[in-house]
């Protein structure tokens, strides 16, 4: 019972845990798309800002207007003239700037009027960090700090030398923008506490609502920080950075409201499910006595049936099941018995063969008395084969018991057919060790003799091979008799009866092949009318008797 509410409450927490999941991740997805576009418009304005600037800077040090001014205007009164009509083209321009080089003066011009400041070293440096270089993006502004003003503002600067007709540098011109401007137009995005904008440049902080944060590296807390950052085509970042644990506050509220609700429900549907599990365990439990009882041995015990529900079922079957172990086990016990009385008659026939041996042993001493060794040599080899293929030592033997045996059939044969063909045995001495099935080679040398073999010619010839190759067993039997088509070899090989001869006997060897070896184990021949007929026979070499054994 406590097991069932404590899966339920687990699975109803694996739920919430994955629906909490998931909603996060839904909403950080719809929260990054929203930073995306308001970080790309962001981004927008404050390109728009700069290429302004920008245009302003390069149309003035390109026009004609201000060359002259520079070089000649002694006053100066033109020249701001000039400079506050080049301001007034954008109202996010703070300031221009103008160094006339002959004079070695800067004229500036701003909304708090205008000013004209000797050089020094100080305005100088300025000057070299605030001037664009020929190359690189041509949009992207010089940041600095205006060391020249005594306020000292943070600065986006577009700075350009002014040259004459003659390529003579006759000054400088600085477009500026104010860096709090720029940042309060581009980036009203303090929305809300959780979230913090900036302007960097290559991670360093150039504009923020808290001005000590500029001049500082940008720090990105990816684990518990949604950073979402837009590049400006002024190579300039605007970065917003957001509280995840802020943004999920709402939804970690409502997590922990299921799980409250969840365990409620559990808590309250556990009653009536206590009732229905003590129903339901009381017939459990006398079934399980029941069983115990069967264990213990004791077949006569029956369960009782309380309800006909699955329960009831259930101990109805039980009830049948022992009834018919107690059939099975009678049944078992008389087939016991009827198998004991047949291994008793066959015991009993066992004598037969034996008998055979004795009566054939004395035959052949009968024979060497008088003195007709041929036959006592035949006799002696039809023993030792009868008795290696009647042994029951088992299904496997050695290469050397199996070649002892075609030997022995061999000589019978020879006898049979007045010598007409000759026997070369070639087995390699490693292999006389490795075990094989019983009565392998010697239907392979029958077949040769009886089928392959013309016994009216002379010169008829069997090679038995025998060699290793690898982890393989190779044995071949050959002979030069007439051949086979390939018709005949199909029939052979799959025990098709043709005239005089039955196949029988070489589908027997290809069937024990494949039940002791499987793939491994295979038999095949080769042959063709006129050029006699090789069979062979590849196996996996092995001198452990039971190492196949079914």
């Amino acid at each position: 019972m406590l097991t069932v509410i404590g899966a339920s409450m687990l699975i109803t927490a694996i739920m919430g845990v994955i629906f909490y999941r998931y909603s996060v991740e839904s909403i950080q997805e719809n929260y990054e798309k929203t930073m995306k576009i308001s970080m790309q418009v962001c981004a927008d304005t404050f390109d728009d800002i700069m290429k302004e600037a920008y245009f302003v800077c390069t149309y003035a040090v390109a026009g004609e207007e201000l060359r002259p001014l520079v070089h000649e205007d002694e006053t100066y009164t033109d020249l701001i003239a000039l400079l506050e009509q080049y301001r007034s083209h954008s109202s996010n321009i703070q300031s221009i700037y103008c160094y006339v080089r002959e004079a070695d003066q800067l004229v500036k011009v701003s909304a708090d009027g205008a000013q004209i400041e000797n050089n020094s070293s100080v305005v100088l440096d300025w000057m070299n960090s605030a001037t664009m270089q020929e190359t690189g993006n041509q949009f992207s502004p010089r940041y600095n700090i205006d060391t020249s003003s005594a306020i000292q503002r943070q600065l986006f600067t577009f700075g350009k030398r002014i040259y004459d007709t003659d390529g003579t540098e006759l000054g400088r011109l600085f477009v500026n923008v104010d860096e709090r401007n720029v940042y309060f137009k581009c980036l009203p995005c303090e929305w809300t506490q959780d979230n913090t904008c900036y302007i960097t440049l290559n991670d360093l902080v150039v504009s923020a609502a808290d001005v000590s944060a500029r001049d500082s590296r940008l720090e990105k807390k990816e684990n518990t920080m949604f950073v979402s950052t837009q590049t400006a085509m002024t190579d300039y970042s605007l970065v917003s950075i957001s509280d995840l644990s802020v943004i999920t506050a709402d939804l970690r509220s409502v997590r922990n409201w299921i799980f409250l609700v969840a365990l409620f429900l559990n808590v309250l549907l556990s009653i009536p499910l206590l009732l229905t599990v003590r129903g339901i365990m009381h017939p459990v439990a006398e079934l399980k006595k029941s069983m115990d009882r069967v264990k213990e041995g004791d077949l006569s015990v029956r369960a009782k049936v309380y309800h006909r529900d699955e329960i009831g079922s259930l101990s109805e079957n039980f009830n049948d099941m022992i009834q018919q172990i107690e059939q099975l086990i009678d049944e078992l016990v008389t087939e016991q018995m009827l198998k004991k009385e047949a291994e008793i008659e066959a015991l009993q026939y066992q004598i037969t063969p034996h008998f055979m041996y004795n009566t054939l042993a004395s035959i052949r001493y009968a024979a060497e008395l008088e003195h007709s060794d041929e036959i006592a040599s035949l006799l002696q080899a039809f023993i030792e084969l009868l008795r290696l293929s009647a042994s029951d030592r088992g299904a496997f033997i050695t290469i050397d018991q199996e070649i002892r045996m075609v030997e022995n059939y061999v000589k019978l044969q020879k006898f049979r057919y007045a010598g007409s063909f000759d026997v070369e045995i070639d087995v390699s001495p490693e292999t006389g060790k490795f075990y094989v099935p019983r009565l392998l080679v010697q239907p392979l040398v029958e077949n040769a003799i009886l089928h392959g073999l013309n016994h009216r010619e002379k010169e008829n010839r069997i090679v038995i091979r025998v060699m290793q190759n690898g982890r393989q067993l190779v044995i071949k039997v050959e002979d030069n008799g007439a051949g086979m088509t390939q018709e005949e070899i199909s029939n052979l090989m799959n025990g098709v009866r043709r005239s005089k001869f039955s196949g029988i006997g070489i589908s027997n060897i290809r069937e024990r092949l494949r039940l002791y070896y499987g793939e491994q184990g295979t038999l095949q021949y080769y042959s063709a009318e006129g050029s006699g007929t090789t069979a062979v026979i590849m196996l996996p070499a092995s001198d452990d008797p039971d190492a196949y054994t079914i």
